[in-house]
């Protein structure tokens, strides 16, 4: 498991909804990460939401920068 590599498990980001669901219930049991940051899947982005996208980037970039 890469965690094993000694990475920081303070927070993790996770691309989508459908996503979020499968990694809170592994989450839940084996108590991986302290805190779960969902995001908007990126397909989803470029498949309903192309106009906004520079807002999801700033998003993104945002949450991915703050410590």
């Amino acid at each position: 498991m890469q965690i094993a590599f000694g990475l920081d498990t303070k927070k993790v980001f996770i691309l989508g909804k459908r996503n979020e669901m499968f990694i809170k219930k592994i989450n839940k049991t084996e108590k991986l990460f302290d805190q779960l940051i969902t995001l908007e899947h990126p397909r989803y982005i470029q498949q309903y939401k192309m106009k906004s996208r520079n807002e999801y980037i700033d998003k993104y970039l945002l949450l991915l920068d703050a410590d």
